[in-house]
């Protein structure tokens, strides 16, 4: 992120005095764009033009304002677009990715309200952003699909290089577990090393009844797989529960990563999904210019009354040429295959195979401001 325009406002003349407060407001974004090709989907190899190739379009708005004895307000309006159609993202919010206000203090942490990531968002987020992929369905919101609206979050400082992160997100009813979810975090920051480790819960997200709760229309979105009963799809999930931990390393030219999630679905008939992703990779800065990326993720499946085991294995190799600190040109290459009672890939982003192989192709650029 870049600041490329920053206001500030001056001095407030107080009848009883003079106070300084100097506030800025910062601009910054994110495009990117590309072409891809898949080699089965729903039968067909098929082209796609693709926004958002390894990261989504956005832009948004960070503003501070500083009160003085090392507190500050702050906020933050984040929008969501497809860079090939122009339009909205977030099922057309105006400002989907993010929508908040707090206050920020320098001993005691930051305390913001609003539409806010999740810490799964938080710790694991930047171990996918690396592994260039996405497991099966985002079923462990890794990704980032799924945000939390009504939230209440808290981020500690960082002691010694620790920090604790906390989101509730209130269900707007008078069935307090009727759409309401929570999260808790804790990361660790120091020399080459960035761990973190989560847990985050939804009950009845999206909610027929309560639609206005924590979790909204993210949950219905065709990307993610696993939100209704394999044995009824008329049903959808009453629970979903995450676990996760992982990190990064930095050696040398080196950064390498891994993380563990464990998700488990259950479903309003009764029935449920226990999921299981393994994710290593590496990037590696061979040249100046040219970082080379290579990644594994593995998800195991286990539904319980229809005892069906499906798994999925699947492999990222990536190359980027960076043209500046702002902008740089990829080309990422995914093979996944599908095995045990699973019978068909399915690439995030992209339709289903009609068979357990499926490979993507995409070339594109992306740039930062």
């Amino acid at each position: 992120m870049r600041k490329v325009l920053t206001l500030c406002f001056g001095c407030a003349v107080m009848s009883t005095g003079t106070a300084h407060a100097e506030s800025t407001v910062s601009i910054y974004g994110l495009i990117s764009a590309g072409v891809g090709y898949v080699s089965d989907e729903g039968g067909k190899s098929n082209r796609h033009a693709v926004s958002g190739t390894n990261q989504n379009p956005r832009w948004g708005l960070k503003g501070k304002e500083d009160l003085g004895g090392g507190t500050s307000a702050v906020f933050t309006l984040e929008q969501g677009f497809n860079v090939m159609t122009g339009t909205l993202s977030q099922n057309g919010r105006a400002f989907g990715r993010q929508a908040y206000v707090g206050l920020s203090d320098n001993r005691f942490g930051t305390l913001t309200l609003g539409r806010q990531y999740d810490t799964v968002h938080d710790y694991l987020g930047p171990v996918l952003i690396a592994s260039n992929g996405v497991a099966i369905g985002d079923n462990d919101n890794a990704y980032n699909d799924i945000r939390i609206q009504n939230s209440i979050k808290y981020i500690s400082p960082r002691w010694n290089g620790l920090n604790l992160t906390a989101v509730y997100g209130l269900s707007e009813s008078t069935t307090r577990s009727n759409n309401e979810a929570y999260s808790v975090g804790v990361g660790y920051k120091q020399g080459p090393w960035d761990l973190g480790a989560v847990y985050a819960r939804m009950n009845n997200p999206n909610s027929a009844s309560n639609t206005a709760g924590a979790v909204g229309n993210d949950y219905a979105s065709s990307l993610l797989l696993f939100t209704k009963s394999a044995v009824n799809a008329s049903f959808g999930t009453a629970r979903q529960s995450i676990a996760g931990a992982g990190g990064l390393y930095t050696l040398g030219p080196a950064l390498i990563g891994a993380y563990f999630s464990d998700v488990k679905y259950e479903y309003l008939d009764g029935s449920d999904l226990h999921m299981q992703n393994y994710d290593v990779n590496i990037n590696y800065t061979v040249l100046p210019k040219v970082i080379l990326g290579l990644a594994y993720t593995r998800t195991n499946g286990k539904y319980n009354v229809i005892d069906t085991a499906p798994h999925w294995d699947q492999v990222n190799l990536q190359a980027n040429y960076v043209l500046s600190k702002r902008s740089d040109l990829f080309v990422n290459l995914i093979e996944q295959r599908a095995g045990g009672d699973a019978t068909q890939a399915h690439i995030f982003g992209y339709g289903a195979s009609s068979d357990s192989r499926q490979t993507m192709l995409t070339v594109g650029m992306r740039h930062r401001f």
